[in-house]
């Protein structure tokens, strides 16, 4: 996802984008609007960006390797934390987003601006709440522990953080303070307290 594919929010962009090109990428950024709203493609696009080999002034290139992984949410150092629900394949453990991995992608590539019901939709819940398990925290340590693939970057993007279990989020709390070098946490909500 580009920057030009997100409508408005021009000034946001461009302090994003400025950011990047002075190198002062804040480790952590919480991205707060309205259900369906502009955060989740905003925070994409910026990943799209820091990644990007061939990025211009305003916009990464949409067609270097990591761009063109990105069209596909398949970029090796891009991990994604979203709500999931038990089912069938997930009751003898707590559920992790990657368990939910390629509806992910197929809900988001359908419709950027995703919201919650959208999601359930997607993964065919029945009457259950969404949530993040600590086994979701433990997951995200994991992976924010190795070192970055293909990118200078590891980049962390958790969706409706508000949705964690709080065990699990005091789990976090070390490393989203003070993570190891060039690891960003893009954190996007709806309700900004």
């Amino acid at each position: 996802m580009k920057f030009a594919d997100i409508i408005g929010k021009q000034e946001v962009k461009d302090r994003l984008i400025h950011s990047v090109q002075e190198g002062r990428i804040s480790h952590a950024q919480l991205f707060a609007g309205s259900e369906g709203g502009s955060g989740l493609p905003m925070a994409l696009a910026l990943a799209c960006y820091i990644h990007c080999e061939q990025r211009s002034e305003t916009d990464s290139c949409g067609e270097c390797p990591s761009c063109i992984k990105y069209r596909k949410l398949v970029h090796p150092d891009l991990h994604f934390s979203y709500p999931v629900v038990t089912s069938a394949t997930t009751k003898d453990r707590s559920p992790k987003s990657t368990d939910y991995l390629p509806q992910w992608r197929d809900a988001f590539l359908s419709n950027p601006y995703l919201d919650l019901n959208e999601w359930y939709a997607s993964m065919v819940v029945e009457n259950k709440q969404g949530f993040m398990s600590v086994e979701e925290s433990a997951d995200i340590l994991r992976k924010m522990s190795l070192k970055s693939f293909e990118s200078k970057y590891k980049i962390q993007i958790i969706w409706l953080p508000e949705k964690m279990r709080v065990d699990a989020s005091n789990k976090l709390l070390k490393i989203i303070e003070e993570p190891a070098d060039n690891t960003v946490f893009l954190m996007v909500t709806e309700h900004r307290e």
